[in-house]
């Protein structure tokens, strides 16, 4: 059954930017993009380099590696790859960063 999981509090990420969290065993991105949270897998499909160390343009993450892209809102890659997962994710109560796993 989902659950939702405190990872970071929101003033930890810069806007355009992500972190790395990990949940059971799960390494995740979290991004703040138009002061909306976002999180994707953290392994880039292509190279399995580190989303979090990428960046955000025109509502998309950047691979860091080779700029390989992925939408934030579905995790749909538009360079032609495999697509990252997508996590439910919000801002909850005290800015706490919460992704449902």
């Amino acid at each position: 059954m989902p659950r939702w999981v405190d990872v970071c509090q929101w003033v930890e990420i810069e806007e355009g930017r992500a972190i790395a969290v990990e949940v059971d065993g799960l390494a995740i991105a979290v991004y703040r993009h138009d002061d909306k949270p976002y999180a994707l897998t953290d392994r880039c499909p292509h190279a399995g380099g580190s989303m979090a160390g990428g960046w955000v343009e025109e509502n998309e993450a950047i691979c860091p590696l080779h700029r390989w892209r992925f939408r934030l809102v579905s995790g749909r890659c538009t360079s032609g790859g495999a697509s990252l997962h997508r996590f439910k994710c919000e801002v909850g109560e005290e800015g706490m960063v919460r992704i449902q796993v």
